[in-house]
C-alpha cells in the first residue's frame, strides 16, 4: 500500500490575484487592433478618387479623338464613330440611359420618355442621325461639316451640363 499516499492539509491562500494588470493588458491590445484597423481604413478612403463627373470624361474623350488626327489621316468614319461613341457614353453617364448598344430613334424615344428637356433631346438626336449618315449609309461631309459636327459634340456637352446654383 505504498501507492497511496494520505491527504494534505487544506492550504490557506493569501495572495489574490489582481485583475488589473490583466485588464490593462487586454484594453491595450483592443487599442492598439482599432489604430491598425482605422489607419488601415484611412489610408484605403485615401486611394479612392472621387469620380469624375461626365462631362469631363466625355471633354477629354474629345480632347483624346481630335488628337489622333483621323481627319488628316482620311479616316473621317473612323472620327464619325468616335465622336457618336463619346456622346452615347456620355447621354449614358449623364442620364442613366442604355444608349451604346440602341439604335439613334430608340434612344430619341428613351431620352422623350424620361422628360429629359427636349431642346437637348432634338439637338442629341440629330447630331447622332448626322453621325449614322456617315457611319451606315456611305455619306461622306467636306470639310465644313466634319469641323461643325465637332463642334456640336461640344455644344451637347455644355448644355446639358448640370448648372451649379452658389
Amino acid at each position: 500500500m505504498n501507492d497511496i499516499r494520505p491527504l494534505k492539509d487544506i492550504v490557506d491562500i493569501n495572495e489574490r490575484f489582481s485583475i488589473l494588470p490583466f485588464t490593462a493588458l487586454i484594453l491595450t491590445a483592443l487599442a492598439i487592433a482599432a489604430f491598425i484597423y482605422f489607419k488601415k481604413k484611412k489610408a484605403e478612403e485615401k486611394t479612392y478618387a472621387p469620380p469624375m463627373p461626365a462631362e469631363e470624361i466625355a471633354r477629354e474623350a474629345l480632347k483624346a479623338l481630335k488628337e489622333k488626327k483621323l481627319i488628316e489621316k482620311g479616316l473621317i468614319k473612323d472620327f464619325y464613330i468616335g465622336l457618336s461613341d463619346i456622346i452615347r457614353t456620355y447621354i449614358e453617364n449623364r442620364y442613366r440611359i442604355f444608349a451604346m448598344d440602341r439604335t439613334t430613334w430608340e434612344l430619341f424615344q428613351e431620352m422623350k420618355s424620361k422628360r429629359i428637356e427636349r431642346q437637348h433631346v432634338d439637338k442629341i438626336n440629330y447630331f447622332l442621325e448626322d453621325c449614322d449618315m456617315v457611319k451606315f449609309a456611305k455619306y461622306t461631309p467636306d470639310q465644313k461639316e466634319v469641323e461643325d459636327i465637332y463642334k456640336k459634340a461640344e455644344e451637347i456637352i455644355d448644355i446639358t451640363t448640370p448648372k451649379i446654383i452658389t
